[in-house]
Parts: C-alpha cells; sequence; structure tokens
C-alpha cells in the first residue's frame, strides 16, 4: 500500500523540506517540538517530564517516520525528541531524509549497535528506561546549545554517515505530487527521461517529475544498477526486457513496461560494458 504524506506543493528529489527556515531562537520565543516515538508509553513519558519545562512547546506527537516528516513539513520543529528503534524507517534514517537537521534528543532502548555509534561520535542520547533528572539534563544541554546557536550539527552528520559507510548512493528519495510526499524506493523506478529543468521518475505505480536535472540525479544513483542510455534516459538494468539490435550497431531497449528507448552509442558501450 502506498504510503503517501500530504505537505506542501512543490518537487525536489532529497526531502528539500525545510532549507527555507533556520533555527534562530531566544529566550522570549517557546522551543517548538515534536515528539517521535512509534510507543504511546514512550510520548506519554515526554510528555510528562516537559511538564516542568513550559518553555518548551510540544507541537505534534508521531508514531512513525511518515507522520514525521509530515509534522516537519507543517510546524518547522526546533526539537526533535526522537526515539531510534522504530518500524519500517528508524530515527536514523528519518534525519538522513531531511536535508537540514533540527536539534535532536535521541532516546533509545538497549541496542549495542546504536549505543556505540552515539558514544564514538560523542552524541547524547537517553538510554530507556530514563528518569525526570537524566531527561532534565539532555533538555538543559540543548536548551543552552539553542541559546548561543551552538548546534552541533556536524556531530550528529557524522553519526549518520558512520553508521553507512559503505553506503554512496540513494535507496530512498521524497518526491512531492499533488501536495502529497510520498517515499520512493530508488529499486522502484524503471527509467528516468529528462524533461527541461527536471526528470520524470517512471515506476510501477506512477509517474513523478522532479526538479533535478538528469546528470546531477545520475551521481546519486547506484551505477550498478542505473545506466545513462542516452542524453535523456537514464534505464534500471533490472527493468530491461530485451534489446533489439538494429542496423548499423544502433540498439533499441524494450522494458518491462512496454516503453522502448533507442540507446545512443556512448550508451551502448555503457551497456556492454555492464553486461559483461
Amino acid at each position: 500500500m502506498e504510503k503517501t504524506i500530504t505537505g506542501r506543493p512543490g518537487i525536489h528529489p532529497l526531502a528539500n523540506l525545510r532549507s527555507s527556515y533556520h533555527y534562530h531562537w531566544n529566550l522570549m520565543n517557546k522551543i517548538k517540538a515534536l515528539i517521535i516515538d512509534d510507543e504511546e508509553l514512550g510520548r506519554k513519558i515526554i510528555r510528562e517530564y516537559l511538564e516542568s519545562h513550559p518553555e518548551v512547546e510540544v507541537m505534534a506527537e508521531c508514531r512513525d517516520a511518515h507522520q514525521a516528516l509530515e509534522a516537519i513539513e507543517k510546524y518547522h520543529p526546533d526539537l526533535l525528541f526522537l526515539d531510534v528503534q522504530m518500524p519500517e524507517i528508524n530515527g536514523f534514517e528519518l534525519l538522513e531524509m531531511l536535508e537540514e537537521i533540527p536539534y535532536v534528543i535521541f532516546s533509545t532502548a538497549y541496542d549495542q549497535y546504536a549505543l556505540k555509534a552515539f558514544e564514538v561520535n560523542a552524541v547524547d542520547y537517553l538510554l530507556k528506561p530514563f528518569d525526570q533528572e537524566r531527561f532534565d539534563i539532555a533538555l538543559e544541554r540543548v536548551k543552552k546549545s539553542i541559546q548561543h546557536l551552538q548546534y552541533e550539527k556536524e556531530k550528529i552528520e557524522n553519526l549518520l554517515k558512520n553508521l553507512h559507510p559503505e553506503k554512496k548512493y540513494l535507496d530512498r528519495m521524497l518526491v512531492k505530487q499533488l501536495g502529497k510526499i510520498i517515499i520512493l524506493n530508488t529499486e522502484e523506478i524503471n527509467w528516468i527521461e529528462a524533461m527541461e529543468d527536471y526528470v520524470n521518475l517512471h515506476t510501477a505505480r506512477g509517474d513523478y517529475l522532479v526538479l533535478q536535472s538528469l546528470s546531477n540525479l545520475e551521481t546519486k544513483l547506484d551505477p550498478n544498477r542505473f545506466i545513462r542510455v542516452h542524453r535523456s534516459y537514464i534505464v534500471n538494468i533490472d527493468a530491461i526486457r530485451e534489446i533489439e539490435q538494429w542496423p548499423n550497431s544502433r540498439y533499441k531497449l524494450h522494458l518491462q513496461d512496454g516503453h522502448q528507448i533507442t540507446l545512443s552509442r556512448s550508451g551502448v558501450k555503457r551497456l556492454k560494458k555492464l553486461m559483461i
């Protein structure tokens, strides 16, 4: 079943949800926060602990990454109370979808992999179950950072990078269509077509227009799966049904969805190299 998230109209392939604002805050403003945890008990505990912190305003509670993306788009929060272990898309993967990351207070059950990542990158976290005192310490640390605009964004970026040191290419994209944000796995893309300043992503569940050049997107896709066969086309090799040879050493691709694409000479060379 397709997961969609209502958001503002506009198109961008890399979750450019919050590039139009920054985290400027002073003592006269409340800290806008989101609580993101798939467990009701986890969200309830944070709500209760926040009762002694009236300067923090909870804008929304989210039980998964899909709701979180919608709330981030709507409220532009200053702070996320973010559970790491969530189904389908975990807390780390959620942050990887954001172009700009707000202040974050992580919470996690005992997870040796996650705890090591936090400690190696000197990122603070709350180990469940945590009490009011430990919660207050973490929140006070973040409040001081906000007041002095000391955002340690590099630590979180390094944390995410170190979680997947071998990861070089996109495996998910956020695309906007008709006011909805759709999480699209790149493996779902059959072929990509250049359309002036946009690219059209052709998938089994529909076509999605994205503001991105074909050359730029090509650098972000796994070259072992996606091949540039023409100046205007990139094809997922798994979507190729057959290759037809024409006179004068020309070739035509027949795709699983019935579309046909004529290869350029350079496209033929790339395809042969990949097929060897």
